[in-house]
């Protein structure tokens, strides 16, 4: 026998604790899609049948390549933003091979988060397989990361701002977009501050990791990460804003290619309502996509499915598009965008699609002590 003592029923006593997570995993999950599902269809059954048909019939195959066309070099752009910053950082990879980490770790995203799986993972494994350190590929993602979501902020922001001045609101709508926009001009302020304010900065990571786990250990205690995990998280997090600072000059090129990226996505849900014959104004575009991205990241639905495209639909319905246009173009959105880089991921990195799910899994089936009780980082100290 491998191993004796109390270990081994230790073990045997974890398991059905962990099935019992696995299950309600799997419980919360179909819930989710189940709602999500229902969204999706929501808008469907509320258009007019024949019109809709009518719609869908006349869309122009010609210009569906362009959407097309749009996502690929949407990837593309945000593959290249990676690069930068990877060079910043000194790990040096060639595009084609951030190109397909990209796509990847895009996708595998989408269709193994049941299986707790995350892009985050599966970037991790790709990059340890070029051989760069765990250290590394952590900065590289947080980096990348931070640098998406505060690009994604200042659309976000134009699109409730533009909703603000431009239209006019009911009495709880107008209170609800002006909230929103205040709180989302202060995050964007706050967050510029905490670049360059270093004790501000390590304080706020400090005060925000230990709330987080202290509401999740009250709230959530089953699914609630270590708090050496926290730290960890806390440094990485700190480390990055150390190399944004760094490197200031090195972070310009990324920061235009994600810049790029946000522009392309824009881009391809304009081109949608152009494929179905009902070309809207740029203005309205960046008010649905902001509607919609912000309610799909804060659900609980895998990729904001169904959330996003009721959402969208019903911002482009109440600034006057009909109902049936938006609701075909919306779904080309969601093809082009989510399906596409899955079906190109299938069919062109096939392999290292099947290698990075079960690499992953494998880790997250093992799940070492190793890996779990280092040591937390001695500048955990927030003062």
């Amino acid at each position: 026998m491998p191993f004796s003592g109390g270990l081994p029923s230790a073990r045997l006593n974890a398991r059905p604790a962990d099935g019992r997570s696995a299950t309600r995993r799997r419980i919360f999950l179909a819930a989710a899609l189940t709602v999500g599902i229902g969204l999706l269809v929501l808008p469907v059954l509320l258009a007019d049948g024949r019109e809709l048909l009518r719609t869908a019939a006349g869309i122009d195959l010609r210009m569906l390549a362009l959407p097309a066309a749009l996502t690929l070099l949407s990837y593309a752009a945000m593959s290249r933003s990676y690069q930068d910053i990877a060079d910043a950082a000194g790990c040096h990879l060639t595009f084609r091979n951030w190109l397909r980490i990209t796509f990847v770790s895009n996708t595998v995203n989408y269709l193994v988060t049941s299986a707790g799986l995350s892009g985050f993972a599966v970037r991790m494994y790709l990059l340890s397989q070029q051989g760069i350190s765990s250290g590394r590929a952590v900065l590289i993602s947080l980096v990348q990361t931070f640098l998406t979501n505060f690009t994604l902020l200042f659309f976000v922001l134009a699109g409730f701002a533009t909703l603000l001045l431009g239209h006019a609101l009911p009495g709880v709508a107008l209170a609800a977009t002006a909230t929103v926009v205040v709180l989302f001009a202060a995050t964007l302020a706050f967050g510029t501050v905490l670049v360059y304010h270093r004790r501000l900065r390590r304080r706020t990571l400090f005060v925000l990791a230990d709330g987080a786990h202290r509401i999740l250990r009250r709230t959530l205690p089953r699914w609630t990460p270590g708090r050496v995990r926290v730290w960890r998280f806390q440094h990485n997090l700190n480390e990055g804003f150390e190399f944004l600072v760094a490197r200031k000059e090195h972070i310009l090129a990324p920061a235009g290619w994600i810049l790029l990226d946000w522009l392309l996505t824009l881009a391809i849900l304009w081109a949608a309502f152009r494929a179905v014959h009902y070309p809207i104004s740029l203005g309205l575009v960046v008010i649905g996509f902001a509607v919609g991205i912000c309610l799909s990241l804060i659900s609980f639905v895998p990729a904001g499915l169904g959330v996003m495209e009721s959402s969208m639909t019903a911002v482009f319905v109440g600034l006057a598009v009909p109902l049936e246009p938006a609701v075909v173009a919306v779904l080309i959105f969601r093809v082009t965008y989510y399906l596409l880089p899955l079906v190109v991921s299938l069919c062109v990195f096939h392999r290292v699609m099947l290698e990075a799910a079960h690499g992953v899994g494998s880790a997250a089936r093992i799940n070492t002590v190793a890996d779990l009780t280092p040591s937390p980082p001695a500048d955990m100290n927030p003062t």
